[in-house]
């Protein structure tokens, strides 16, 4: 329940966080080009809480958290009258138009790049790209990638960690291309270069899995089968397990490792099952109920408590930190190459590169959001920033409707050197809508179908 309560308070920041911070570049820049605006208001339907400022402009909080909106004062909506006409939007010039509808993405990258800007100030801990397993005939294999391999770069581009890895990977994604891999044996001094031949190189679209499609396992250490802690209150510490028993095997099925433990629990919620366990030179069979929390997907997932005797190898780990100074350029590159992914990634999608079925819509959020929270501040962080940096990339594409198509009409009217009919800028926002619809009921779908 507890895990449910932190997804929805997960969404909900999320939303009011990225809507906000985009609305508000919309408002600031507004208010500085000497612009009226009527209204700010996040969420939409019957307002929660408002209120007005001395300027006039009335601050809302409304019952649907879904996005947001500034209403300015506008000819084309309303009656403006004569000693306001000034601060019609309508009457600004072109370069005034374009700053206020540009300053809602460009915000949206700001905020992304403060967010890692802090990220990397108060520093986090990632995996070495080691390889643990490569499946035979796996492109992978084919390109002579070997287990314990560290991998150093792809095309050049430093991999520090395997968020790195898979980054790079995504770039070639729906691509027919030969990608050069360096990666170097542990205990090695010397690096090695291998070529990937992507021309196969197919995935799951509705869960992607970029390494496992080319056959790559990461390396993870041996976890012994021995419990270290076990959580008070929990199904596990009222069952009668103790710290230091070993598993030997559940419901009759021996089990090899760590992993296959937490899987076979996770996936029998709320079942009792038989844990063989060893305990001080005896065998013994313990009953185990199992507990269950809702995933972000509010699927039952099984859990009981317990966690191994076990500490990661130091060379599996990397502290990655800079000073407030030195923190600039990472987080300016992250943000520049987060930015230049969602760009590549939506243009294959819409040259058909790509399919269709990777669009993650509102469930895949709910539950993105809510495992980072659950995670901690810090995944949560990093979360937020990428989500901000999406937000921003989808708005600013010149889709009529979005921020990118409202500057597409203005440079129209610049190079015509007159207005668009009402009539003609009322059908391409109905396009523009529709075409959005049919990719928010893509995605829609795509959600349902990951739950099956």
């Amino acid at each position: 329940m507890l895990t449910l309560l932190i997804s929805i308070l997960g969404i909900i920041l999320t939303i009011f966080l990225i809507v906000g911070i985009h609305e508000f570049g919309h408002f600031i820049v507004a208010r500085l080009m000497g612009i009226k605006v009527l209204r700010f208001s996040l969420g939409f339907g019957k307002a929660l809480f408002k209120w007005q400022d001395k300027k006039g402009t009335e601050f809302v909080l409304a019952a649907i958290p879904l996005g947001g909106y500034v209403k300015m004062l506008d000819e084309t909506e309303d009656k403006v009258p004569v000693n306001e006409l000034h601060l019609a939007f309508n009457r600004q010039p072109l370069y005034k138009k374009i700053a206020v509808v540009i300053a809602g993405p460009l915000t949206n990258f700001i905020f992304a790049f403060v967010l890692y800007w802090l990220l990397f100030v108060i520093g986090f801990t990632t995996f070495t790209p080691i390889i643990g397993k490569v499946i035979p005939h796996s492109i992978a294999a084919q390109a002579g990638l070997k287990p314990q391999d560290e991998i150093l770069s792809l095309n050049n581009k430093t991999t520090n960690d395997w968020n790195a890895v898979v980054f790079r990977l995504m770039s070639y994604l729906g691509e027919e291309a030969q990608v050069k891999m360096t990666t170097q044996a542990l205990h090695s001094h010397s690096p090695q270069e291998h070529t990937l031949d992507l021309t196969t190189w197919k995935m799951n679209d509705l869960k992607p899995d970029p390494l496992g499609s080319l056959g790559i396992e990461p390396y993870q250490p041996d976890i012994p089968l021995i419990i270290g802690m076990l959580q008070p209150n929990s199904p596990a510490s009222k069952s009668g397990l103790q710290i230091n028993d070993v598993i030997l095997s559940i419901d009759h099925q021996r089990i090899n490792n760590w992993e296959q433990l937490i899987t076979l629990i996770t996936t029998h919620p709320a079942e009792t099952l038989m844990f063989t366990i060893k305990r001080k030179a005896k065998t013994i069979s313990i009953p185990v109920t199992t507990g269950y929390k809702r995933s972000g997907l509010f699927q039952k997932q099984g859990f009981i408590g317990i966690a191994p005797q076990f500490k990661l190898p130091p060379e599996l780990l990397r502290k990655v930190q800079y000073s407030p100074l030195n923190a600039l350029k990472p987080a300016k590159q992250q943000v520049v190459d987060f930015i230049s992914l969602n760009f590549t990634l939506l243009g294959k999608m819409l040259t058909g590169k790509i399919s269709l079925q990777g669009l993650g819509g509102p469930i895949t959020i709910f539950e993105s959001a809510g495992t980072a929270l659950n995670n901690g501040i810090l995944p949560f962080i990093s979360f937020l920033a990428f989500f901000s940096i999406a937000i921003g990339v989808i708005n600013i594409i010149p889709i009529p409707g979005l921020d990118g198509g409202h500057v597409l009409i203005y440079f129209i009217e610049c190079i015509i050197q007159r207005p668009l009919s009402l009539h003609l800028q009322t059908l391409l926002f109905r396009l523009g809508i529709i075409f959005l619809l049919v990719l928010v009921t893509q995605a829609i779908v795509n959600d349902m179908m990951r739950l099956f």
